[in-house]
């Protein structure tokens, strides 16, 4: 499985770049079931990478505005649009820490590709 996340509003605070709760650990659960997960944005792709470089979270980030090299299976986004390849996981978008988003749930975005998990 493949797993996109937008980046402002979805992983980082739109207003602060301060991470959204639980987003580092939903990311670690999600690579360790050997979930593919990849970043993309509508901003500068360098900057982001810096950013995520600051936060401790790594991995590719693609820009929206181009077609992207494979088809993910999920889209996790606080603003989607019916352009996105995959399934779609829209979330409230996480603006700052004292404005912040909920936590996105490892579990919902496994059965988003309709496969039963077992946890030990």
């Amino acid at each position: 499985m493949h797993i996109m996340f937008d980046l402002a509003g979805t992983v980082l605070g739109a207003l602060d770049m301060s991470l959204r709760p639980g987003i580092k650990e939903t990311i670690s659960a999600l690579r360790e079931r050997g979930v593919k997960v990849n970043f993309w944005t509508n901003g500068p792709v360098d900057y982001y990478k810096h950013i995520l470089k600051e936060v401790g979270l790594d991995g590719d980030i693609y820009s929206k505005a181009k077609e992207l090299p494979f088809k993910p299976d999920i889209c996790v986004d606080d603003e989607p649009n019916e352009r996105m390849p995959g399934r779609i996981y829209k979330v409230k978008m996480h603006a700052s820490d004292v404005m912040p988003g909920e936590r996105i749930l490892t579990a919902e975005l496994l059965c988003l590709d309709g496969q039963q998990f077992f946890w030990d």
